[in-house]
């Protein structure tokens, strides 16, 4: 149960870490993400409590969603998002980068163009999208590009 501890604790901190913004910042523009990596180690017994072990591993296998969706939150503070089109519902965390340079108004260089040509494809996803092979082109560009090296 130290998940559900370190989750009030979130939830406290966080409200702490808003109120000394609004009093060390007063009137200052912020954006802030919150996002969970993964889900608590016990979700899977709340999710179908009657599987068994071997079944449990087989969905864990097929990347069942029930089991990695997780959550993101954008809050603002005394700033208004500027776009929030590639905010989705579900999104993939590999463009959580590119719905902050959108919500923030910044301009998008060409892999993040094309990073967002693939969100609106694949409607959030990006492992799972098309079996994998938007994200292997994807990440094939970036090292055509220079952008990853020493693979």
């Amino acid at each position: 149960m130290s998940w559900l501890r370190r989750q009030a604790m979130s939830e406290r901190d966080y409200k702490v870490f808003l109120a000394r913004l609004a009093r060390e910042f007063p009137g200052e523009p912020f954006l802030i993400v919150r996002y969970g990596d993964h889900q608590p180690d016990f979700a899977k017994l709340i999710i179908d409590p009657m599987i068994d072990e071997m079944e449990l591993g087989r969905r864990l296998m097929r990347n069942d969603s029930r089991y990695f969706t997780t959550y993101y939150a954008i809050d603002a503070i005394n700033f208004a998002p500027v776009n929030l089109s590639s905010a989705l519902d579900t999104l993939d965390a590999p463009y959580l980068p590119l719905v902050v340079q959108e919500a923030a108004g910044l301009p998008l260089d060409p892999s993040f163009t094309e990073q967002k040509r693939i969100l609106e494809r694949c409607k959030g996803l990006f492992y799972d999208c098309a079996g994998g092979a938007e994200a292997r082109r994807f990440n094939r560009l970036l090292i055509d590009a220079g952008l990853i090296k020493g693979l």
